[in-house]
């Protein structure tokens, strides 16, 4: 019965929706519950959870586990993530960090980001499952096996391949033949898959299934951990089975701060749910509603953008794992130190004339407990990843964002799983606050967002797009905030991305040409991306109205997806 009727949501899916990805773009509605996600299969799973009893939590278990299997190019079994939950009866909300960590043998590797990115050597030890499978136990309701049912079924009988995944296996060919185990799955006798075929995953099936019966210890532990381990160091990697047994997920508090009036809850560090809160109170010294929309004026555009520029400089200088560094988080959130930094921005042009040579400031002034210790050094770019958002018709929310790095991870397929290629994050500058050291957590750009409106969810929100997600959540909340945009609007309003380490200012061609002509005059070297554009993003959104209570979802159409409400 439960296969069935997972079948005949897939063949709705495809009769209305069928390029998959990137057809739903307008809000969808409801009051019962809303998930908002990168695959129609992943939003039907949560809401599946939901009809059948199951809160927030369950739903957004159900829909991480199956994005992992219908979308394998952004996240899955062999990443990590992390996720921001909102209790909204007990008005409590929680962090759960399990992003990946380097194995206890990692500065062993002489690992090189221009040589090793598609080999064992990438891979850190994987988050997910055991993230996900605490979520499940502390804050979930229906049984683990029937949270993981979509997973399994789409797994194991398949779905279609649709537009977005088809072009991400083209384009990234090179690395899916560089390992057997990953070409069996993604290529047909050597050529790669294409839009339409059905994707089976059986061994990732199997996986899943061992996980359903035996919870955490089927992955971490036994003989499916000994294979892992096996699989990885055969072809150069270091991961041992203690680096498995031992990990364990982080469960804190998010990060908080405000905006305008509402409550902001985020990813703490070295999650960069900081960046998001540092540059939205630089954002409350500017009247952006006066100054009129991004897309529309250049001054605006220009404010936000040496917001980002100085906002970046900050996370690079700052940003690691707590349990290796300090990290000034106090001084970091703090409004008297946004207020400092948003005075030092030129509002007239481009000041310095270079984005590279933005300089960091000082928050230890505003952050007693602060030891100052960190050295500049600058970041990998690119990346993929997701993110899914879930409410239930309590107000229980999740904003949850997973990934594998790169695109298709390592690249390097064990045992069913695709896994992750972590090691790309770190910095191999030994001066650096995110320098690779043993069992650390790198710096991370994924930042799952609620915002709350006097203790009820008003907007939950998050993006893949490695280090453009900062700015574009930035403009995400500017937009419904400031601007009174609906999701959906706020979604498609054209985007740019500007930052440190950046030559260019990065716009999409919604941006008006007047706007960009007196940009480039202000000093800015502006380089345009036709309609929309992947680049920035692909953002999940719920806003709740404060007034019906109504839930309105939107799917980003640069990456697609489905909102789903009932």
């Amino acid at each position: 019965m439960i296969k069935r009727t997972l079948q005949l949501i897939l063949l709705l899916v495809l009769i209305l929706n069928p390029g998959i990805r990137g057809q739903s773009v307008y809000p969808s509605k409801g009051m019962n519950g809303m998930a908002a996600t990168a695959h129609p299969l992943a939003s039907a799973a949560a809401i599946d959870m939901l009809k059948s009893g199951g809160n927030a939590v369950d739903a957004a278990v159900a829909a991480a586990f199956t994005i992992g299997v219908v979308e394998p190019d952004g996240s899955g079994l062999g990443g990590g993530g992390g996720m921001v939950i909102y209790l909204k009866n007990e008005q409590k909300s929680w962090f759960i960090n399990y992003y990946g960590r380097s194995s206890e043998r990692a500065t062993e590797l002489d690992f090189s980001s221009s040589r090793d990115n598609s080999t064992a050597k990438a891979i850190g030890v994987p988050g997910t499952v055991a993230g996900l499978l605490m979520a499940h136990e502390k804050f979930g309701s229906l049984p683990l096996k029937k949270v993981m049912e979509p997973a399994i079924s789409h797994a194991e009988y398949g779905f279609p391949i649709d537009q977005t995944l088809a072009k991400l296996i083209l384009d990234n060919i090179d690395k899916i033949m560089s390992d057997p185990a990953t070409a069996s799955v993604f290529l047909d006798d050597g050529f790669p898959r294409m839009e339409g075929e059905i994707l089976v995953q059986r061994n990732l099936g199997k996986v899943l299934r061992l996980i359903a019966e035996q919870g955490r210890d089927g992955f971490y532990e036994g003989e499916l951990a000994s294979s892992f381990v096996e699989g990885i160091r055969a072809r150069g990697g270091v991961l041992s089975e203690k680096d498995f047994s031992s990990y364990q997920p982080k469960l804190t508090v998010p990060l908080q701060g405000t905006y305008r009036g509402y409550d902001i809850l985020s990813s703490n560090v070295p999650q960069s749910g900081i960046s998001l809160i540092q540059g939205l109170n630089m954002l409350e010294n500017f009247d952006l509603a006066a100054s009129g929309h991004f897309s529309e004026s250049a001054k605006t555009l220009h404010v936000m953008a040496e917001v980002g520029k100085l906002t970046y400089a900050d996370r690079y200088q700052y940003l690691a794992d707590p349990d290796f560094v300090s990290v000034p988080v106090a001084g970091l959130t703090s409004k008297e130190y946004a207020l400092e930094r948003f005075n030092s921005i030129n509002q007239s042009k481009l000041d310095p004339p270079r984005y590279r040579d933005a300089k960091y400031g000082d928050p230890g002034m505003f952050d007693k407990s602060y030891r100052k210790e960190p050295v500049l050094d600058e970041e990998p770019a690119g990346g993929h990843t997701t993110h899914l958002s879930v409410i239930d018709k309590e107000g229980n929310t999740v904003a949850l964002t997973q990934t594998l790095g790169l695109f298709f991870g390592s690249g390097q397929t064990v045992s069913g799983v695709l896994f992750n290629s972590a090691m790309t994050n770190y910095s191999y500058n030994s001066g650096n606050v995110n320098y690779l050291q043993n069992s650390k957590q790198c710096r991370t750009s994924i930042t799952p967002t609620i915002l709350l409106k006097n203790g009820n969810p008003f907007l939950v929100v998050g993006s893949p797009g490695a280090s453009r997600i900062i700015t574009t959540l930035i403009e995400l909340v500017v937009n419904v905030i400031d601007f009174g945009m609906d999701v959906n609007e706020a979604n498609l309003a054209p985007r740019f991305y500007s930052q440190k380490f950046e030559d260019y200012l990065h716009v999409e061609a919604g941006i008006k040409p007047e706007v960009r002509a007196e940009l480039e005059w202000m000093g800015h070297t502006v380089k345009v991306y036709e309609g929309i554009d992947l680049f920035f993003g692909g953002a999940q959104m719920i806003y709740v109205n404060p007034t019906t209570g109504e839930y309105s979802g939107s799917a980003d159409k640069r990456r697609g997806g489905m909102a789903i409400g009932y």
